[in-house]
């Protein structure tokens, strides 16, 4: 299942512009992309950390097949770019994955996999307070914990704050590389990580996101929690 449905959203949206989308009419939308991303491109990520790492990761291996990027988003935070590569396996169409990269001054100072783990979707107001209430919502918490025993250390502000306000922001996401059809994404997020051993963490991003279509509706809203580690250039094989 794809991060509040987001993958079948695409996949919607993406039905019902095929008879619009005229390719070569309008510029591509998806070239100021870092590394050479683009919708459509093939993706094949290095496995070795997560074979070597068997069992003491939350976050599946991406497994030896390549990935299509099916769709590209974008938000901003301050001078910090986030771009947000949606993946689709090509063995298995359920498989699916982000790829997020984080761009200051033109420099990558952040490339990470992740997985979506969880997905919640709170049915009335105490539920979501669970979630968001200020003071004590779990995103925004100072822990996180995962199957009642990983603990997951925020990784923004002082850990003798018990509470900090999660990230707000706004993601537009392209489905089609001519930005013909699109999805906005309100997104208040926080991350999480724990050291797995002394060369690698481990993230857990936790977002209550709710997903809109080019009019503003808002289509789905719900929790989504995503597990993750970070990558290097070379453990990436675009083509």
């Amino acid at each position: 299942m794809g991060a509040l449905g987001i993958f079948k959203h695409i996949v919607e949206k993406q039905k019902e512009a095929l008879s619009d989308l005229l390719e070569g009419k309008k510029q591509r939308v998806d070239l100021t992309i870092p590394l050479g991303l683009k919708i459509n491109s093939i993706v094949k990520i290095d496995e070795t950390k997560f074979i070597l790492n068997e069992g003491k990761l939350k976050v599946p291996s991406p497994g030896a097949a390549t990935h299509t990027v099916v769709a590209a988003g974008k938000y901003t935070i301050g001078p910090m770019s986030n771009y947000k590569l949606y993946l689709q396996s090509a063995m298995d169409k359920e498989d699916e994955s982000v790829i997020q990269v984080v761009v200051e001054n033109t420099e990558i100072v952040s490339l990470a996999y992740y997985r979506v783990i969880d997905e919640v979707f709170p049915a009335d107001e105490d539920e979501w307070g669970v979630w968001l209430n200020y003071g004590t919502g779990l995103i925004g918490y100072k822990d996180f914990i995962i199957d009642g025993e990983l603990t997951y250390q925020r990784t923004v502000g002082s850990h003798q704050q018990d509470y900090i306000e999660p990230m707000e922001y706004t993601e537009t996401v392209a489905l089609d590389p001519y930005g013909m059809t699109g999805m906005k994404i309100d997104g208040l997020s926080m991350r999480y990580a724990r050291e797995v051993n002394k060369d690698m963490q481990e993230y857990i991003v936790v977002t209550m996101e709710k997903v809109k279509d080019e009019f503003g509706t808002v289509k789905e809203a719900g929790v989504t929690i995503m597990a993750g580690i970070e990558l290097v250039e070379p453990e990436l094989e675009i083509s």
